[in-house]
């Protein structure tokens, strides 16, 4: 966040007002902006409000994720006083621990704040669960999100279910499914069972219209002189090793109806592979991990040559040992880096490295140049880290930077990305492929 609460109430815009007013006057309700378009301070405005209302009294609950918490919530928002004596902000990790999930059904919430609300786009997760328990009986429930559609439409919905927005709440997943939705039929652990691909032409105009009521949705306009992005797909030579081929034979062995687990396993193994070693776990205990490094990582070369001292950049990666390949580069080269997100923003470091999951709720500003070393199959986690750079308020001309090992399944991992694919349509197309 770049201004305090204090300088917002000089330079708030008229949406700003606008999602104030629908929290208040809606009660359970969503405001989706793009990311950096500022809904957090909005929504501190109507919890504000309603905390004078009842006399100072109001007992809030803020979720978010982990990081969200630490480097937005706590960093910037706690030490401004701004919030009711009653707040309580938690992780979403946190919160489903069995213990506290109890202790926080055991409170009346006057108001319930889910930041990045995506995460409860589920109908069946431990958060999305405790959170439609929790927002039941609560007189305000607010969802914040920047990314609140990601397959399709059955996320709104879910959102709107878990925070008993309307009367959604009392529509159970399996009837919308089964009455609104187009669906395909898939075999899962040897069962047939229905996926949704989209609302019903009939029931979309009543969809839209309580979509419309219940959320504000912000996006980017030309006023906001959001400057010129340049995303380059970098092809990155790869050899295929022994190793890639028998992996990328073993997607044949899969049935079609393994589970989601499996399926990530195999597209983690081959991504892996594709990046010049493998993670082999001990089949008696899953903590045990070893590392085989099998080839050179041709991404090392490019990042020698590409990354220099003195120019901020963050740099994204998806596993343990490629932060491990970055970091032996940038220390060779005499490059000053941190994975420390505050750290980075006290201007000592050129580069941050970030784990692509790690993609929410702060300000990168200060940065030109993001590379993707690696990534996962989310547009999701890729949209919203490409806007902690890509966001209000920039003005420098922005280049991205996608290292993709040509021939592999890294390929298939950025098509599905860019299409906004599902792990799904990934796997088999992948199995296709083979």
């Amino acid at each position: 966040m770049s201004i305090t609460y204090k300088e917002y109430l000089t330079k708030r815009k008229p949406y700003q007002e606008l999602g104030h007013i629908l929290l208040l006057e809606m009660k359970h309700a969503c405001l989706f902006y793009k990311p950096g378009k500022g809904k957090t301070y909005p929504t501190i405005d109507a919890i504000r409000d309603i905390n004078q209302n009842m006399f100072g009294d109001a007992k809030v609950l803020i979720l978010s994720t982990a990081n969200a918490v630490k480097n937005m919530w706590y960093d910037e928002i706690v030490p401004q006083n701004i919030l009711p004596k009653n707040t309580l902000i938690m992780s979403f990790t946190k919160a489903i621990q069995d213990s506290m999930a109890t202790e926080l059904q055991s409170i009346r919430w006057d108001i319930i704040v889910v930041d990045e609300s995506h995460h409860i786009k589920s109908h069946n997760s431990k958060i999305s669960k405790l959170v439609y328990k929790l927002t039941k009986n609560a007189p305000y429930a607010f969802g914040l999100t920047g990314t609140p559609r990601g397959n399709n439409d059955v996320d709104i919905y879910c959102q709107f279910h878990n925070l008993n927005i309307s009367d959604w709440g009392d529509i159970s997943y399996t009837t919308f499914v089964d009455v609104c939705c187009e669906v395909d039929q898939r075999m899962f652990n040897g069962a047939m069972i229905k996926v949704p691909t989209k609302i019903k032409e009939q029931y979309r105009a009543g969809f839209e219209r309580n979509i419309a009521m219940y959320t504000q949705r912000i996006e980017y306009d030309d006023d906001d002189n959001m400057p010129e992005l340049n995303i380059n797909i970098v092809k990155i030579p790869f050899v295929p090793t022994k190793e890639y081929k028998l992996a990328k034979e073993g997607v044949l062995q899969l049935t079609d109806y393994e589970t989601t687990l499996t399926k990530l396993t195999v597209i983690a193994k081959l991504q892996q592979l594709a990046n010049g070693f493998v993670y082999i776990t001990d089949e008696c205990d899953y903590k045990k991990r070893q590392t085989h490094t099998i080839n050179h990582n041709n991404k090392q070369d490019w990042i020698m040559t590409n990354v220099v001292a003195g120019e901020k950049r963050v740099i994204v990666y998806r596993h343990l040992e490629e932060y491990n390949q970055i970091v032996d580069i940038l220390t060779l080269k005499n490059i000053s880096w941190t994975d420390d997100f505050i750290t980075y923003k006290r201007g000592k470091h050129d580069v941050l490295l970030l784990q692509c999951c790690q993609s929410e709720s702060f300000n990168l500003q200060m940065c030109t140049k993001m590379t993707f070393y690696t990534m996962d199959y989310s547009y999701i986690n890729f949209d919203q880290m490409l806007h902690r750079i890509y966001r209000l308020g920039q003005e420098s001309k922005l280049q991205i930077d996608i290292l993709v090992a040509t021939g592999t399944v890294e390929e298939k991992i950025w098509k599905a990305v860019h299409n906004k694919k599902t792990l799904s349509d990934l796997f088999y197309s992948i199995r296709n492929e083979v």
